[in-house]
């Protein structure tokens, strides 16, 4: 069957939501006939060096300094020079970008990191290219350096947001809330006890999974000695993510540990993990709060950093499918309230999270992008 139509998806490696957001997309698209699609790596149009470079700063600054993180978010937000300097980035960069669009010659260009929207948005400005392009943002909240005049399709997950790009310009027409997408396997039903029992664990104790997104970069062995504390037997699933000094420092534990603990690293089967947890403590970045939410679980979030991440936790906090914990000793005061002091408390959570959750968003994001190529 002849294809008719290309999409590229254009990202960006700085944490594992953006791509994961894209992925999910296409793989929705694909069950359209003759869609193609490919993924762009935002990264791979500069120098390597300085790719590697702006990924191993990012995160040794999530790591040892995140408060700078949140004053470098708030400046973007905030400072006219914040905005000169993305237009000087644009021009330097964009060149690289305009070569491999051009000879890919997509029917719609698809932008789930800002980096890669800015860079099409002055490509668009300078007649460069004449293509649809689809923003995705993959987070509860919109950064300054999302918008942009050139692009006519916001896909966004609230109507907040929709607020804040209309008082940014943006006409309304240009914004569809359809919420964050995630893999579809986050809305299928599960046989709980079939996967409680793959992983010897028992039906009848509370679950705790905690995770530290796909970098590990939260302090899991600190947090699993807080949850192993409490005065209630628990069994403990830790995803360490790509994090290898974690996954050894957290083995080192197990000798001093009473609860049943499974430790794991990356894995592509946290939705099972999800299903049959009752609680996740983890950081609050977009792509795993929507999984989350799709996943009907409660959500502990430990120390979220200044910018995205806090703008994310007062969402959740706010629509009540969420707690904070800002210290070890919140986090036994919480589960020692929600498990065994209000356990009503971790149902209420439960279903608010049903209630807001937007398990076919990648779904209508294709279908959307779809309706852009045959318009």
């Amino acid at each position: 069957m002849a294809i008719l139509s290309k999409v590229l998806f254009i990202s960006a490696p700085v944490g594992a939501g953006h791509i994961k957001a894209a992925e999910s997309i296409a793989s929705a698209m694909h069950k359209q006939d003759q869609i193609e699609t490919k993924m762009a790596n935002v990264f791979d149009f500069f120098n390597p060096y300085i790719g590697q470079g702006i990924l191993s700063i990012y995160l040794k600054i999530l790591k040892i300094f995140p408060k700078l993180y949140g004053m470098m978010y708030g400046w973007g937000n905030e400072s006219h020079l914040a905005l000169l300097g993305r237009q000087l980035v644009s021009r330097y960069l964009a060149k690289n970008m305009e070569r491999y669009i051009l000879d890919y010659n997509p029917a719609v260009i698809v932008c789930t990191h800002a980096t890669p929207a800015g860079l099409v948005a002055y490509l668009m400005k300078h007649n460069r290219i004449n293509i649809p392009v689809v923003v995705v943002i993959t987070d509860f909240v919109v950064h300054r350096l999302w918008i942009y005049p050139e692009i006519k399709h916001y896909i966004i997950a609230n109507e907040d947001m929709r607020e804040y790009l209309i008082k940014s310009n943006v006409e309304s027409t240009c914004t569809k809330v359809m919420g964050i997408p995630v893999d579809e396997k986050f809305s299928c039903l599960l046989d709980k006890e079939k996967i409680l029992s793959k992983f010897g664990f028992a039906s009848d104790v509370k679950t705790v999974l905690i995770m530290g997104g796909g970098a590990g970069i939260l302090p899991m062995d600190n947090i699993l000695l807080a949850c192993d504390a409490i005065t209630i037997p628990l069994q403990i699933i830790v995803v360490t993510g790509n994090n290898k000094t974690m996954y050894k420092k957290i083995c080192s534990l197990g000798p001093k540990l009473r609860n049943k603990v499974l430790i794991l690293g990356y894995v592509n089967y946290v939705n099972e993990l999800m299903a049959i947890s009752d609680l996740i403590i983890s950081k609050p970045g977009g792509m795993t709060c929507a999984e989350t939410l799709c996943s009907g679980l409660p959500m502990l979030i430990y120390q979220p950093i200044p910018g995205q991440e806090e703008a994310n936790t007062n969402y959740l906090i706010a629509h009540n499918v969420a707690l904070r914990a800002d210290s070890m000793q919140d986090i036994g005061v919480i589960m020692r309230r929600i498990f065994i002091e209000h356990p009503e408390e971790l149902n209420e959570l439960r279903q608010n999270a049903l209630q807001i959750r937007k398990p076919q968003a990648a779904a209508m994001i294709g279908n959307y992008i779809f309706s852009q190529i045959k318009d």
